[in-house]
């Protein structure tokens, strides 16, 4: 987990020292009160009985335990608070990174795979209960054991030394006993409960398809008997812990008997030794979680490994480290001189390509669903390596410009958008943060479709959740076309941008976008199934597909 925190930059740092800090002054003040407590009222029974009752000074004690009792509900609380915005902090710097890592490995626009996705979801997870399931109670535990052992040892030394031995028994040996007894069977509920969720991924990702051929039933019922086998391998290593938990107590039991043996014998001070007894009992209760404990701290160790792989993975081959990589002010003219395109590794080659484009064009990409005419668009924006050919911007070969220096020029729309849950306005400034709302408002009536936002009840205010989107399919496209417009592209790719619309409005929308690109040196390159005779500057076309290289 270390490595993990460092590879991020140590965010957070002071707010994690201070609920280590918080948390282990929560395990000391609770065993401090339970040992006051007991020293307090057997000390005043054996003043009273001893009739020394009137001279007993009971403010002393009285204010120790109310301050100790006030410190332990202040730090557990603090701890709880300071230790969760950690936490989020931590996360909040983790879950960008990782899918940028991704981002920068993939080809094209696929998304991730639902079992990476859970395999994801699993470690960051594990990896953020890291702190609150395993370090903080760390700290916790080892407070409370360190406050217990000094009233041990205050009592009497004999009864220290078997105090410390139930210490390391209940805190140590047993749980590490246990640990590597089970990891075996730790391994295996992980690994069912990893394939749950795989699973449950799949069936939520294609519940459509899957309904259309009515097979959810089935799907559904594979998905319950992974989780039901998951949950009882967890309940089986529950048990465990429960005997490990038996143990602790038992252990408690004797080291407490043995100190207040001691004080009754008069080897010890008897109100000390009560002290001792009750605060060795609330420290090996606490040291009953050190099987959960390590058991979480091998799991978080292993899912924050291997994210810390995921970060530190190298960006795609065909992406030039950024030391060696030439800055690009520009993209045209855009040469492709017998490029070949592959939309996967090992795939057959698509080409050969010759084709240029230049500022002002408009060029239309031809070809039936599956010939390359997404591959090719998404080896233009570098999201896919050239499998052959050469590629240039502005006379620079593709091999030395990073993705992120083309893509400052270059926009696409596809014709399934997406859109983040949140208001439509802050769905448009993803383009540009900085936008203003002239740039939006213009963008909008370009894409034509001002008309519908105006008279949606929320207007710009209007919000998408999760899943459900307030617009149709239409008008969906049009707002992702407005979307690429606010971060003005010299080149905009259009993936059948006037596909489902009537005549007019798609004469209105060929017309507009035509005139956008017209102005400031910007060009479009529109994929279409046939040649869209609205695009009336057209000045070049692609036809796909090429015959594959074999």
């Amino acid at each position: 987990m270390l490595e993990l925190w460092r590879l991020l930059g140590r965010p957070a740092k002071g707010r994690l020292m201070l609920a280590l800090i918080l948390s282990a002054a929560a395990g000391a003040s609770g065993v401090i009160l339970l040992g006051l407590s007991g020293w307090f009222l057997t000390a005043a029974a054996l003043a009273g009985l001893s009739g020394g009752g009137h001279a007993f000074n009971h403010l002393y004690p009285s204010a120790g335990v109310r301050a100790s009792a006030f410190a332990r509900v202040l730090a557990r609380y603090g701890e709880q608070l300071v230790g969760h915005d950690a936490t989020l902090g931590l996360s909040a710097r983790l879950r960008p990174q990782l899918f940028a890592a991704a981002a920068r490995s993939r080809r094209g626009f696929a998304p991730m795979a639902a079992a990476d996705l859970s395999a994801i979801t699993d470690d960051v997870d594990a990896t953020e209960a890291g702190f609150l399931r395993v370090i903080s109670p760390l700290f916790a535990i080892a407070a409370s054991a360190a406050v217990a052992l000094g009233f041990a040892f205050a009592a009497d030394l004999l009864g220290g030394l078997v105090a410390l031995c139930a210490v390391l028994f209940a805190g140590g040996v047993l749980p590490w006993r246990m640990v590597r007894a089970n990891r075996a069977d730790t391994a295996v509920s992980a690994g069912l409960l990893r394939s749950a969720r795989e699973e449950t991924a799949r069936l939520v990702e294609n519940v459509v398809e899957l309904d259309t051929l009515d097979a959810v039933g089935p799907a559904a019922g594979r998905a319950r008997d992974r989780l039901e086998a998951a949950l009882a391998a967890d309940a089986r290593n529950e048990i465990r812990f429960q005997r490990a938990s038996v143990l602790t107590g038992f252990a408690g039991a004797l080291a407490a008997l043995f100190l207040i043996w001691r004080g009754v014998i008069g080897q010890a001070d008897m109100a000390l030794s009560v002290a001792a007894a009750l605060a060795v009992i609330a420290a090996l209760d606490a040291a009953a979680s050190m099987v959960s404990v390590l058991s979480s701290a091998s799991d978080s160790e292993q899912a924050a490994s291997r994210l810390a792989g995921r970060i530190a993975q190298p960006d795609a081959d065909w992406n030039p480290p950024a030391e060696d990589a030439e800055p690009l002010a520009g993209v045209f003219p855009v040469v492709a001189e017998n490029l070949m395109v592959a939309p996967a590794a090992g795939a057959d080659p698509i080409g050969p390509l010759c084709f240029r484009i230049e500022a002002g064009d408009l060029v239309q990409l031809v070809g039936r669903s599956g010939s390359g005419k997404t591959t090719l668009a998404e080896t233009l924006m570098r999201l896919q390596p050239m499998s052959g050919g050469q590629l240039t911007y502005r006379g620079v070969p593709a091999g030395r410009i990073r993705m992120a220096n083309i893509l400052e020029h270059v926009a696409y729309t596809p014709q399934l958008p997406a859109f983040l849950p949140g208001r439509l306005i802050d769905q448009l400034r993803l383009a540009n943060p900085l936008a203003g709302d002239q740039e939006i408002a213009r963008a909008l009536k370009t894409a034509c479709a001002e008309d519908f936002v105006n008279a949606a009840p929320g207007g710009l205010e209007t919000v998408f959740a999760e899943g459900d989107y307030p617009f149709s399919g239409g008008e969906l496209r049009r707002l992702a076309i407005a979307r690429a417009l606010i971060a003005d592209p010299r080149l905009l790719i259009l993936d059948e941008p006037l596909a489902g619309l009537d005549t007019e409005l798609a004469d209105k929308l060929a017309g507009n976008l035509e005139r956008w690109a017209a102005g400031k040196g910007r060009s479009l390159l529109v994929i279409v199934h046939a040649i869209e005779p609205r695009f009336r500057s057209t000045t070049a076309t692609i036809e796909l597909p090429c015959v594959p290289v074999r």
